[in-house]
């Protein structure tokens, strides 16, 4: 599929948008009007590799777009509109952002620290904060996680069972099942006081 005209596209809630290779009529950059949207990259012979999360106020920079596939599938109705390639503004993320941070969560040395490196990235840029709790308005899965972390699901899915027997994490009820992050996993740590739950590897 070409990419949106500049006046903006709406993405309906679970669909995804296609945007092919050299594609762009001279559209470089989207903003995102509202909602909350996955981005991810293919190529002929790939799966899709997701590289970050943007919601509204965000950029959407089409140079990933040069070579690869891009798939934009929005997690809540999406609204983009063409905009000029500038500097984000404080609070505004673009996906060269979160590229950047994804591989660096890689480079770290455990699951522990990678999953715990992730979900505070989560917590900070889509999160919002309620009561007692950070709540991600989003469902991943462990496969998914572990894909975004370089780890196995199994690996994921003993770390998140050693997170809810600290009471760290705990899933919402009802259809949506948002996850929910204890203020310690989220918040920066004390220096020297450990993250607390013990690494799997």
């Amino acid at each position: 599929m070409r990419p949106p005209h500049p006046e903006g596209v709406t993405i309906a809630e679970g669909h995804t948008l296609l945007l092919e290779p050299d594609c762009q009529d001279g559209v470089r950059c989207f903003l995102i009007e509202r909602g909350l949207l996955k981005v991810s990259l293919s190529s002929t012979d790939s799966q899709p590799i997701t590289l970050g999360f943007l919601q509204a106020g965000d950029q959407l920079p089409l140079e990933f777009q040069r070579r690869a596939t891009m798939h934009l599938e929005a997690i809540t109705p999406v609204h983009l509109s063409e905009c000029g390639v500038e500097a984000p503004q404080p609070g505004q993320h673009s996906l060269n952002d979160w590229a950047v941070d994804l591989l660096l969560i890689r480079r770290l040395t455990t699951a522990e620290q990678r999953l715990t490196a992730l979900l505070r990235l989560l917590a900070e840029r889509i999160g919002r904060r309620q009561k007692d709790w950070y709540v991600l308005p989003l469902q991943l899965t462990h496969a998914q996680i572990a894909d975004l972390i370089g780890h196995t699901r199994v690996t994921v899915t003993q770390q998140f069972s050693l997170l809810r027997r600290a009471r760290l994490i705990e899933t919402c009820r009802g259809p949506a099942g948002d996850l929910r992050l204890a203020p310690g996993l989220v918040e920066p740590l004390v220096a020297g006081s450990g993250a607390g739950w013990g690494p799997i590897g």
